[in-house]
């Protein structure tokens, strides 16, 4: 695949997690961590944060899988297009992508590695007793 292409299909997905991020609006949450949308009350209460979610993470693994494919062709060819130190440093920033990738995913399906106290947000009913109705937006 050329540079070039690679380039414009990269620069088209932040593109299209830029415009998913404006259309969705700014939202006063207060989460501590982007699991908390693969729940289906907050998928069905922001369904454009979880797909700016999910184009991030394809982001990151599009970006793992081009920096590991280019060391493997830059070492299998011998190409002296870049340095052998930094064809290395190329793949294992691209390793190191995979990683945080496969643990969140791994989370969000078992719900085991990461507690239900470290996913507490502002998100729930206020517990005060007064009579006005407050929404969800607004804690």
């Amino acid at each position: 695949m050329k540079k070039e292409i690679v380039f414009v299909i990269a620069v088209g997905l932040f593109l299209f997690a830029y415009i998913l991020d404006y259309f969705a609006g700014p939202i006063n949450l207060s989460v501590k961590s982007p699991l908390i949308f693969l729940d289906i009350k907050y998928f069905n209460l922001y369904p454009m944060t979880f797909v700016a979610v999910a184009v991030k993470i394809i982001i990151s693994l599009f970006l793992a899988f081009v920096a590991e494919i280019y060391a493997f062709q830059q070492l299998a060819t011998g190409a002296k297009i870049t340095p052998v130190l930094w064809t290395l440093a190329i793949s294992y920033a691209g390793a190191g992508l995979i990683i945080p990738v496969i643990f969140y995913i791994f989370a969000s399906i078992t719900h085991l590695l990461i507690p239900q106290s470290k996913n507490a947000t502002h998100l729930s009913e206020p517990q005060n007793n007064s009579s006005d109705s407050s929404s969800v937006l607004n804690p």
